[in-house]
C-alpha cells in the first residue's frame, strides 16, 4: 500500500499553498497542496484512489491516516478535527482537496479555519517526522535517540502550524493578541516535551503535580534569572535578558503537566477514539418508579456511563433510604453516579441562594456545601458532581469561568477521581473549556436540534469526551438519526428521550434498548485536579475577620485580604466549609443548626503552590432559637382588588416553598391532591383540624411551588401530577415570602391553605385559614 502519510510528508509551503478557494458559503471549498520530491502525477493518482476507497467520509480517512503516523504519540492535531466529506484529486504539482458546498458547515463559525488548521498541523507533523527520521537515520543516530527527538520535533511543528493558521484568521478578523505567538510557542514546546516523554517512558513524571518536569523547569528558570547576580562587568548588565529567558522557562512549567493531560493519551482517562456513551439525567423518584431505576441499573455500563441523582434540587438535608438504594446499586453496576448541584448562574440572572443572596461568593459557598452534603450522606457511591444552571459568559478577565474552576478543583481535591459536568444547556465560549470534565452544551427539543435553532460551538474541543447533548421529545423512529447528528457534532455523551417538558427526566424513554444500541459505547473520561505551581510565592494570612450578621442558620463574614493568595479557605469548627477565589473577602455560610448552637470560624489563605498561610483571628457565633420551634411562621392570606396574596416567614432555607390551596368543599366527582394518597374522599367532617390534616385529608386543587402556580392534573388523589398555570415569582423581604395571584387563576379557591417547606430545612406543614367543611381554624 502506498500510504498518504508518505505522500503528504513531502508537502511544502502549507501556509501559503493550502488556500481556500470559495466565494461564499454556497460555494465549494478547494484546498490545493504543492508537493516536493520525485512524486509524479501517476504516483499521486494511485495514492488518491486508494485513500478515497478507505472510509465513507474523507475526514475520517485523513484523520485515520494522520493517526497511523502518530505511533501512539499524543498529538493535538488529530483531536482538533472537524467532520467533512469531499474528494481528492491528483494534479501535476500536487493534490487538491475539494469539499462540496453541501458539506461546508456554515453554522459552525470557525469550521473553515479548523479545516485548514487541522490539515496544516497534521501535514506539518507528518512531514517533519518523516524528514527528521530520514536525516537522523542517515547520520547514524541510534533509534533510541532518533524516535523521541523526531516525535518531539514533529509535534512542535504540527502544533505551531495549526496555531499559525488560527492566528492568521484572528488577525484578518481584527482580533489582535500581542502574546498569541509567544503563547503558541510555549504551548507547542510543552506539547513536544510531553510527546518525547511519552516515547521515553517518563510521561508520569511530566504530568506529576510535584517532583516532576514542572518543578525542574521552575528550578532551571530560577537559576537562569539568578545568573546576573553571579556575574560582573558587562555581563552583569543583562538582568533583563536573563529574567525574560528564565521567565519563559518557568512559564513552560505552567503548561507542561496540563499539556500532558490534555493532549496525551493518559491511561487514567480511558477515552477511546469513536466512543460515545449515554449519560442520563435520572431525576426519577425511586420510591414512585423503582422499575425505571431497575432498568437503568441493569443497563450495560459500556453503553450507559453516567446517571445524575437529584433528591430535592440537590442532596437535601437528610438521607433518603430509597435514594441510598439506587445510588449504591447504580455505582456498583459500573456507572458513574453524579450528584445534582444547582449553581444558579452564579446569581448573574437574579437567581438567589437558599438564603436569598445573589452574591457570587454566597453561591460558591452554597455549591460547596451541597458537594459536601452529597458525600456526607451517600458516601463512596458518589462518583462526581453535576453542576446545573451554569453561566455562559466569560466576564472581565474570565472571572466567571474562574469561579467554576474553583468549585471544580474543590470537588477534585476533596474527592480524587471525581467526575464533573457543567450544564449551561447552551453554547459556551472557549474560556469555559477547562471548567469541568464535561460541558453540557445543548439541552433542548428534537425540533430545535434537527432544525435551524441549533447553535454550534465556535471553538473545537480537544475531544468529544468534553461535550454532552440532551435532546427531548424525540420520536421513536428518529433515535438513530438524532444520535448520528450528535456524533457528527462532537458529543461524546448523549441522552435522547421521548419525554417532554415540564420535566423530561422523570422516567426513561420508551425506546431505551434502541437508544443503547445506537451509541458505540465507551468509558467516561475524568481529568485529575490541576497541579499546584511549583515555586509560587508563599501566601500571607488574612486578618480582621469579623461577623457582620448571623441568624437561625447562617453567618456572614468579612476579612482583610492577605498577599499572594490563590484561594481563601473558610473553616467552621476546624473543617473547611468553603473555598473562595482570592477576589472574594466576604461570604455567607449556611447550614448551621438553629437553637442557640455555637460555632467558631477562621479563614486561611492558600497560595498557587498549595501552601497555606497562618490563620486569621477566630470569631464565634451562636445561632438564634426558632420561635416555638417553628421554621415557618406568620402565615397570612390577604385579599386585594382582583388578587389574593399568600405570605409566610421561612426562617430557614428550603429547596421548595409551597402553598397548597383548598377547593370549596366535598365533590364526589373531583380529584384533588392530598398527602397520604388514599382513594377515599378527602373530606372527613367532624374531625378536628389537626386530625383532618395529619390524617392526610387536606385537599389541594391549586399549588404554588417556588415561582409557579399549578393546577392538579392527577388521575387519583395521591398522584403527584400538576399542570402549569402561571409564573408567580414571590416577593422576598427578609424572611417573608409573598405570592400575589390573580383571583381569576384560582377559580373557586377558598382561604384554606397548607404552607409547606421541604428540602434542606426540616419538612414543615402549616395550615392556615378556615376549613370549608367544619368552619374551624387549624391548630398547628
Amino acid at each position: 500500500m502506498i500510504s498518504i502519510v508518505m505522500a503528504t510528508a513531502m508537502m511544502v509551503s502549507i501556509g501559503a499553498t493550502a488556500t481556500p478557494a470559495h466565494a461564499a458559503d454556497t460555494s465549494d471549498m478547494v484546498l490545493s497542496f504543492d508537493l516536493a520530491g520525485d512524486w509524479t502525477e501517476t504516483d499521486m493518482a494511485a495514492v488518491v484512489q486508494e485513500v478515497q476507497s478507505e472510509s465513507p467520509r474523507l475526514s475520517d480517512t485523513l484523520k485515520e491516516e494522520f493517526a497511523k503516523a502518530d505511533a501512539d504519540v499524543p498529538v493535538p492535531t488529530t483531536t482538533d478535527w472537524v467532520d467533512f466529506d469531499g474528494t481528492l484529486a491528483a494534479t501535476a504539482t500536487g493534490v487538491t482537496l475539494t469539499i462540496p458546498a453541501s458539506e461546508v458547515q456554515a453554522d459552525k463559525i470557525n469550521w473553515k479555519q479548523q479545516i485548514l488548521a487541522g490539515f496544516a498541523g497534521g501535514v506539518a507533523l507528518l512531514g517533519t517526522r518523516v524528514a527528521c527520521t530520514f536525516v537522523l537515520h542517515r547520520l547514524g543516530v541510534p533509534a533510541a535517540v532518533n524516535k523521541p527527538a523526531c516525535v518531539a520535533a514533529a509535534v512542535y511543528a504540527g502544533a505551531l502550524a495549526r496555531s499559525a493558521v488560527l492566528i492568521s484568521y484572528d488577525k484578518q478578523a481584527g482580533k489582535v493578541d500581542p502574546d498569541a505567538w509567544a503563547n503558541a510557542m510555549v504551548q507547542a514546546t510543552s506539547a513536544a516535551i510531553t510527546a518525547a516523554a511519552w516515547e521515553l517512558g517518563v510521561y508520569d513524571w511530566v504530568v506529576a503535580d510535584t517532583g516532576g518536569l514542572a518543578d525542574l523547569l521552575v528550578a532551571i528558570g530560577n537559576a537562569i534569572i539568578s545568573i546576573p547576580s553571579k556575574l560582573s562587568g558587562w555581563w552583569g548588565n543583562t538582568t533583563a535578558f536573563f529574567t525574560a529567558a528564565g521567565g519563559w522557562i518557568k512559564e513552560m512549567a505552567r503548561y507542561a503537566p496540563g499539556a500532558g493531560r490534555r493532549i496525551g493519551r493518559n491511561p487514567a482517562a480511558g477515552w477511546a477514539s469513536g466512543s460515545q456513551v449515554v449519560a442520563v439525567p435520572s431525576y426519577i423518584n425511586p420510591a414512585g418508579d423503582p422499575a425505571s431505576w431497575n432498568t437503568l441499573v441493569g443497563s450495560s455500563s459500556d453503553k450507559v456511563g453516567i446517571a445524575v441523582a437529584n433528591v430535592l434540587n440537590g442532596p437535601g438535608s437528610e438521607v433518603v433510604d430509597a435514594w441510598t438504594d439506587v445510588i449504591d446499586r447504580t455505582h456498583a453496576s459500573g456507572k458513574r453516579v453524579l450528584g445534582y448541584v444547582d449553581t444558579g448562574y452564579l446569581g448573574r440572572t437574579g437567581m438567589t441562594t437558599r438564603l436569598g443572596s445573589t452574591a457570587v461568593a454566597d453561591w460558591v459557598a452554597q455549591i460547596e456545601q451541597d458537594i459536601n452534603a452529597w458525600y456526607a450522606m451517600y458516601g463512596s457511591a458518589m462518583d462526581g458532581i453535576f453542576f446545573d444552571d451554569g453561566f455562559n459568559q466569560c466576564g472581565a478577565g474570565n472571572e466567571f469561568p474562574a469561579v467554576y474552576d474553583v468549585v471544580n478543583q474543590y470537588e477534585k481535591l476533596h474527592h480524587p477521581g471525581a467526575m464533573t459536568v457543567l450544564n449551561p444547556g447552551t453554547v459556551v465560549p472557549q474560556c469555559y473549556e477547562d471548567t469541568a470534565d464535561v460541558l453540557l452544551t445543548f439541552e433542548g427539543s428534537y425540533d430545535t436540534y434537527e432544525g435551524s435553532g441549533y447553535q454550534a460551538l465556535d471553538w473545537t474541543p480537544a475531544s468529544p469526551s468534553k461535550i454532552w447533548h440532551i435532546i427531548f421529545g424525540v420520536p421513536a423512529d428518529k433515535v438513530s438519526l438524532v444520535d448520528e447528528t450528535s456524533q457528527t457534532r462532537g458529543a461524546g455523551y448523549v441522552y435522547i428521550t421521548d419525554d417532554v417538558l415540564s420535566n423530561p427526566y422523570d422516567t426513561l424513554p420508551a425506546y431505551w434498548p434502541a437508544e443503547q444500541a445506537a451509541v458505540p459505547g465507551g468509558t467516561p473520561a475524568v481529568a485529575a485536579r490541576d497541579p499546584y505551581i511549583s515555586g509560587a510565592a508563599l501566601p500571607s494570612a488574612p486578618s480582621a475577620l469579623a461577623v457582620t450578621r448571623s441568624d437561625y442558620s447562617s453567618v456572614s463574614l468579612t476579612w482583610a485580604p492577605g498577599a499572594n493568595v490563590a484561594d481563601y479557605l473558610v473553616y467552621l469548627n476546624g473543617q473547611v466549609v468553603a473555598s473562595l477565589p482570592a477576589s472574594m473577602t466576604k461570604v455567607t455560610i449556611g447550614g448551621l443548626a438553629p437553637g442557640g448552637t455555637s460555632y467558631t470560624l477562621n479563614v486561611v489563605a492558600e497560595g498557587a503552590g498549595g501552601d497555606l498561610s497562618g490563620s486569621s483571628n477566630s470569631v464565634g457565633v451562636t445561632t438564634l432559637s426558632l420561635p416555638g420551634g417553628h421554621t415557618v411562621t406568620n402565615v397570612k392570606i390577604t385579599h386585594g382588588a382582583g388578587t389574593i396574596t399568600y405570605s409566610a416567614d421561612f426562617l430557614v432555607p428550603y429547596s421548595f416553598r409551597r402553598v397548597e390551596i383548598s377547593p370549596p368543599g366535598p365533590c364526589a366527582a373531583c380529584k384533588y391532591w392530598w398527602p397520604n394518597g388514599d382513594t377515599e374522599s378527602c373530606w372527613f367532617p367532624g374531625l378536628t383540624d389537626t386530625q383532618l390534616y395529619w390524617d392526610g385529608n387536606f385537599c389541594a386543587h391549586w399549588l404554588i411551588e417556588n415561582s409557579t402556580l399549578l393546577v392538579y392534573a392527577g388521575a387519583s388523589a395521591g398522584d403527584w401530577s400538576w399542570n402549569s398555570v402561571a409564573y408567580i415569582p414571590p416577593t422576598v423581604n427578609g424572611y417573608t415570602y409573598s405570592w400575589t395571584v390573580p383571583t381569576a387563576d384560582l377559580g373557586d379557591a377558598v382561604d384554606y391553605v397548607d404552607i409547606q417547606g421541604e428540602g434542606y430545612g426540616p419538612l414543615t406543614n402549616i395550615l392556615a385559614g378556615t376549613n370549608p367543611v367544619t368552619g374551624s381554624s387549624p391548630v398547628n
